[in-house]
């Protein structure tokens, strides 16, 4: 592979990526970002100016697939052999009054056109054309099986495309859980430990509610030509949006209560304890005998006495003072016990309404990251998901009846069969193009610009295919030598190239001259 950085000029058409992307192809999808290296064979082209979804140089107005510098023999042949081609299927399309032919031919056309703005989308071009493929597939089995059939396939292609809608929705959300939590590991935040894990798992436990309660609403009140009713089913699918819902919150909360756990003040106020009493110390009065001793008899009796009275009056005063100390030093500590145990109850009684609080608050913070998560991929994936089937199915479903209008046309004309062959055309080619678009990623500003773009440059070559086939095929059955007629196509196109040459004739004389 050649670089874009080498001395060395690019072939034409060519688109590199910044940097190789090493996520799963159905995360990418939608979300590729090719940038045009080199734009058409033209010395003066200017790639920066060309979309990598543009079909036609916007400078040269050259066709970019494909493109050589030169015009080859080899490139000469092919196109003309696609251009006989072409005018073969019409022929036998015609002979044969089967639209077999035209449809092959509508179907590997919706592919080009699918393909051709995707060529430089690897995994976008992949998946149209696969797609494509499968609606065609979906088509044909539609028109060989009646409504029993038609009613199975509607009901699997329903749930399939549910399916996957689901399953990308879970895959993007846990590859932004990831690559969120990746940014933020430069910044650690405590209260997000959990929370960037679990988001994306919470965020699709969410996104089964919608989809469960649109499938029940789908299958009782959809069209009952196309979809089962199946009640045991849509019973079991509102069961799926009650259990999501119950799981999605039931997460959230244990994630917030894993987060807000540690993220608490365990400081809290305390009553104070009660002071320690001071010790009572009761001393009767002193009545004993202070004096000279007496010598009588009577007197020493009396002093004995005094002090027989002070050492009875001293201990029953120091025995009450100690039942009083120790009743006044019970009720302290039990008064301190019931301080110390109103000061436990009330501290954890606060703490756990703090952490109840705090799990509250990252439950509803991660809560609030998986709704964002999911709302903020709905869109895409409603993009890349859903949009592709629902606009490729019914493109699908035109291709036979397109090329039955164009089969009837060429064998009977009328413009009334004309009309509704061109009109089935046009929508086929609004369908795929709305397809490949999606794929793009691009505002749809951009690809639509580019579709007119592309459109426009486009039609003059198939009008001059048109007329110059319709002009080849039609002559020999106008003198009776086939069926295919000269008919109001034809005739109408011819009129038109030929008003087109008349006024971009140009004047014979120089403008000197005059």
């Amino acid at each position: 592979m050649q670089s874009i950085y080498s001395p060395e000029p690019l072939a034409p058409d060519r688109a590199h990526v910044r940097a190789p992307d090493r996520r799963p192809w159905y995360v990418r999808l939608g979300e590729e970002r090719p940038i045009v290296a080199s734009g058409c064979p033209e010395s003066d082209c200017a790639p920066g100016a060309i979309e990598a979804h543009d079909v036609y140089c916007r400078t040269h107005e050259r066709l970019l697939p494909f493109s050589t510098s030169a015009p080859t023999r080899t490139r000469w042949l092919v196109v003309n052999l696609l251009r006989a081609l072409v005018c073969g299927v019409f022929t036998v399309s015609a002979q044969t009054a089967s639209p077999l032919p035209v449809t092959v031919l509508a179907v590997l056309t919706g592919a080009a056109v699918l393909g051709l703005p995707l060529r430089h989308y690897t995994v976008g071009r992949t998946v149209a054309v696969v797609l494509w493929a499968l609606a065609c597939t979906v088509s044909a089995l539609t028109a060989v099986t009646g409504t029993h059939g038609h009613r199975i396939i509607g009901t699997v292609s329903l749930a399939v495309v549910a399916l996957a809608w689901l399953g990308w929705t879970g895959a993007r959300l846990t590859d932004r859980a990831d690559t969120g939590r990746a940014r933020r590991a430069r910044r650690p935040n405590p209260g997000d430990r959990s929370g960037d894990r679990a988001a994306g798992m919470i965020a699709s436990g969410l996104a089964v509610v919608p989809a469960a309660l649109l499938l029940s609403l789908l299958l009782a009140q959809g069209p009952s030509g196309w979809l089962l009713r199946l009640p045991a089913v849509r019973g079991w699918l509102l069961v799926t949006a009650v259990g999501g819902l119950a799981g999605a919150l039931l997460a959230a909360l244990l994630v917030g209560t894993l987060d807000g756990w540690g993220l608490v003040d365990l400081r809290t106020r305390q009553a104070g304890l009660p002071g320690r009493p001071a010790m009572l110390r009761w001393t009767p009065a002193d009545r004993r005998w202070h004096g000279a001793p007496p010598r009588s008899f009577a007197g020493r009796v009396q002093v004995l006495v005094l002090e027989l009275r002070h050492q009875l009056v001293t201990a029953a005063l120091r025995c009450a003072a100690f039942a009083a100390n120790v009743l006044r030093l019970t009720g302290h500590h039990a008064a301190k016990a019931l301080v110390r145990l109103a000061n436990f109850l009330y501290r954890q009684a606060v703490i756990l309404l703090r952490r109840a609080r705090m799990s509250l608050l990252c439950a509803g913070r991660v809560l609030c990251r998986a709704v964002r998560g999911l709302v903020s991929t709905v869109p895409r994936g409603v993009r890349v998901v859903l949009l592709p089937p629902a606009v490729l199915v019914p493109a699908a479903a035109l291709v036979p009846m397109v090329a039955g209008e164009i089969t009837t046309y060429l064998t009977h004309g009328g413009p009334g069969r004309l009309g509704l062959a061109l009109l089935g055309v046009l929508a086929c080619v609004l369908l795929w193009t709305v397809a490949w678009a999606a794929f793009t990623g691009e505002p749809f500003a951009r690809t639509r610009d580019s579709a007119l773009r592309t459109a426009g440059l486009a039609l003059p070559h198939v009008v001059l295919l048109t007329t110059v086939g319709g002009w080849v095929l039609g002559l020999p059955g106008t003198f009776g030598h086939g069926r295919i007629h000269v008919g109001w196509l034809t005739l109408t196109l011819t009129a038109l190239v030929l008003v087109f040459l008349v006024r971009a004739r140009p004047d014979r004389k120089p403008a000197s001259e005059e």
